[in-house]
């Protein structure tokens, strides 16, 4: 009786033993499933996040593209470039402009706002260049020295900073891709091709 009851305890004890490793395996199994499933629906979610904030880019891209060469802002444009034209330019060289009309301030703050939206991460830096890259350069080069002019007078050093920032990282990509500086003449040829922009057709090219 005693060897009897004593082989029952023993079995009861390796039946509690399998079925404690049984119930481990079965946790584990289930740990390991819900790990996949949480990477997945990770996974899943950056995935969208990115598809939103692609199609926010490319919307606010638009938005702002629409702008830019909508009626009203290509005679700011003119009036900007016709101003440098006349006064950030002497014979065959880049003069200092001391002062910038209203127009080219327009312009000047519809880079700081891009700007703006680059340093924030709301667009990113190669679609802005894309896009904005080839104008922007010149007038920030040429608008320059009034700013900062302005900077000292207002005692604003921030002033404008945003357009500045994007200009720097614009001539930076240029660099990676091999691009020179724009040279003296390509600040003129950009400028006059700025002062019609609009009213011909576009049957010019840039040669940079």
């Amino acid at each position: 009786m005693d060897t009897l009851l004593t082989l029952l305890i023993a079995l009861g004890g390796i039946a509690t033993g399998i079925g404690a490793i049984w119930a481990a395996l079965v946790a584990r199994r289930q740990a390991q499933v819900t790990e996949r499933s949480l990477t997945l629906t990770e996974r899943s979610l950056a995935e969208q996040n990115e598809r939103s904030r692609l199609n926010l880019e490319v919307d606010l891209l638009t938005r702002l593209a629409d702008r830019f060469d909508s009626p009203h802002f290509l005679g700011r444009r003119r009036a900007a470039a016709k101003y440098l034209l006349d006064n950030a330019f002497a014979d065959d060289r880049v003069v200092e402009v001391r002062a910038l009309n209203t127009a080219a301030w327009d312009v000047c703050d519809f880079y700081e706002g891009l700007g703006h939206l680059r340093r924030l991460g709301v667009l990113m830096d190669e679609s802005v260049w894309f896009r904005f890259g080839v104008v922007a350069q010149p007038y920030w080069l040429l608008c320059k020295p009034a700013i900062e002019k302005r900077r000292e007078e207002w005692q604003i050093p921030g002033l404008i900073e945003e357009f500045e920032d994007l200009s720097r990282q614009m001539a930076e990509l240029d660099r990676e891709r091999g691009i020179e500086p724009p040279t003296q003449e390509q600040l003129r040829q950009v400028m006059e091709e700025e002062a019609v922009i609009g009213q011909e057709p576009d049957d010019t090219t840039t040669q940079w």
